[in-house]
């Protein structure tokens, strides 16, 4: 591309599933990344999630759309129409989604075999495929050619630290209730340590059950700060001298970022990381923090430190340098926009600066829009809490009688919105009936049209679920499920060679897939349906 063609206005939208916008994962991967972008020249970003009312207009709309841990088979048509408008569509895998640990929250819903493939598809029918570290594109790389790593970055430098005069020190650590395993592991020697030395206490923001593991050490050299939002943590490193970072060897704690790394950095914390992937490739032992291989390292390194001074203020102050010189995301966004542009297949600069104006000016007229010059957030309205919270009293707390309570709430807020109905006919007293609105509002959705054939098959009328099925494959040819759904079926009917037929294109539409992306490759993610 020429400069020029560098310059041309472009839309950008990220897309991600329902999370608390106020956390650490949506600011780092979607926020932070949106507001710098958007401070490049005719650059337009909007944010907005899978449930949001007029995603489908946005997404199609986009120059750019960014797919962030979405599986839903109804975006594999739109991702085939953007390919036929030469946009680009870029999947971002954020987490290692095979290895994701119990306590997670979408822990069952990647565990499901039907999910995790069809997020593999995803990744690889998208034109790009980003990820958060390189420990993920190892993984994950193989899924599309055009792989690119983009670490999570700091956006906003805190002012500098003033030295206290006293001789306190506080060690500290906040983090999720994911990391119960990885400060069990410390706490009994953390505990005794701390008791050992008059001047030290240990402030925690973190949920109850981490807080119990410290219920041996003294109230006076203990305090802990409630879970809450990024700028509450930012507020609360401003609270402790050295904190740490204990991770266990998981696979899923190896795919993470160096995040803690940089927050902690950055606010003049002296790190001191355990001695794993995310950490490795950043921390320069003894120059920008610490690292340690166990827990009797740890106590050493804090020894070290607690009886020095000025080492303690010479590691923050390099820490601090080697964030502003090296991980500020406004230094870091043309990487992205490079990757994007050269990537992008066609843009018409033609009155462009215009178009997207107009858009963006109408987008920004929505409900729950938050605007940012030329960032925009959708955030979530009535209708689209309605949906998540219907989703949350089914699938969570199994109140049936709730989640129908706010699906019918939604459904008069949006009555042409398909998703309402497709969601509540798991817990309809008519599933067919409510399935089939939802395929009327949406004729394109494979996933309705899968779901009323398995309504219709567990109903026992084969033939209406066959049709169901086929039309599924009328959406979107090259989806494998569709076809092993009337392999199934024409199986339980004994029309095995007619069965076979369709197993036998399903197997090729995943081996074309797999030899599509890397042909060299003996990573086979849908082995799972190979013997089905």
């Amino acid at each position: 591309m020429t400069h020029l063609e560098n310059k041309i206005p472009m839309l950008i939208v990220q897309v991600e599933p329902p999370q608390n916008a106020g956390g650490g994962d949506y600011f780092y991967r979607t926020h932070a990344p949106g507001i710098a972008m958007a401070q490049d020249d005719g650059v337009y970003v909007i944010n907005i999630t899978n449930q949001h009312r007029r995603k489908t207009e946005i997404m199609m709309k986009a120059d750019i759309l960014i797919l962030k841990n979405i599986c839903d088979p109804d975006i594999l048509p739109l991702i085939r129409g953007r390919k036929e408008k030469r946009k680009l569509t870029v999947y971002e895998i954020a987490d290692d989604l095979n290895a994701l640990q119990t306590w997670n929250p979408v822990y069952f819903f990647w565990k499901n075999k039907e999910n995790l493939a069809l997020g593999y598809r995803l990744a690889s029918c998208c034109d790009a495929l980003q990820v958060t570290s390189h420990e993920l594109k190892k993984l994950y790389g193989y899924l599309n050619k055009n792989c690119k790593v983009f670490p999570n970055q700091i956006l906003n430098v805190p002012a500098e630290k003033s030295y206290k005069k006293d001789q306190s020190l506080v060690i500290g650590w906040g983090g999720s209730h994911g990391h119960l395993e990885d400060m069990a592991e410390i706490a009994g020697p953390l505990i005794e340590w701390i008791i050992s030395k008059p001047n030290v206490s240990l402030h925690l923001m973190c949920s109850k059950p981490i807080w119990n593991l410290f219920d041996s050490l003294p109230q006076h050299k203990k305090r802990r700060t409630l879970p809450g939002t990024l700028d509450d943590y930012c507020n609360f490193l401003g609270e402790i001298d050295i904190g740490i970072a204990p991770l266990q060897n998981f696979a899923f704690n190896r795919s993470r970022s160096d995040v803690k790394f940089l927050e902690y950095a950055v606010a003049e914390v002296v790190p001191v990381m355990a001695h794993l992937e995310p950490y490795t490739g950043s921390v320069k032992g003894g120059e920008s923090g610490f690292l340690f291989k166990n827990t009797a390292e740890l106590i050493n390194i804090l020894n070290e430190l607690a009886d020095n001074d000025m080492l303690k203020q010479n590691i923050a102050k390099k820490a601090r340098q080697y964030v502003i010189q090296e991980r500020l995301q406004l230094h870091h966004i043309h990487d992205r926009l490079d990757f994007y542009r050269h990537h992008l297949k066609l843009l018409n600069g033609q009155n462009r600066e215009i178009i997207l104006d107009h858009w963006f000016g109408e987008f920004s007229k929505l409900e729950g829009a938050i605007i940012n010059e030329r960032h925009l957030q959708l955030q979530a309205t009535r209708f689209e809490n309605l949906l998540h919270d219907g989703l949350i009293a089914m699938q969570i707390h199994r109140d049936k009688d709730l989640a129908r309570k706010l699906f019918d709430e939604a459904a008069l807020l949006e009555p042409e919105n398909y998703l309402t109905f497709m969601f509540a006919a798991s817990i309809s007293t008519d599933p067919i009936v409510c399935l089939s609105k939802a395929v009327i509002q949406e004729p394109h959705s494979i996933r309705t049209w899968i779901l009323l054939g398995d309504e219709f098959e567990g109903a026992g009328d084969a033939r209406q679920a066959l049709e169901c099925f086929k039309s599924a494959i009328i959406v979107y040819p090259e989806y494998e499920i569709s076809y092993l759904r009337v392999a199934s079926l024409l199986k339980k009917l004994g029309h095995e060679s007619e069965s076979d037929l369709f197993s036998r294109k399903a197997e090729t539409i995943i081996q074309k897939l797999i030899d599509l992306n890397n042909p060299e490759s003996k990573r086979d993610p849908y082995a799972n349906y190979k013997n089905q």
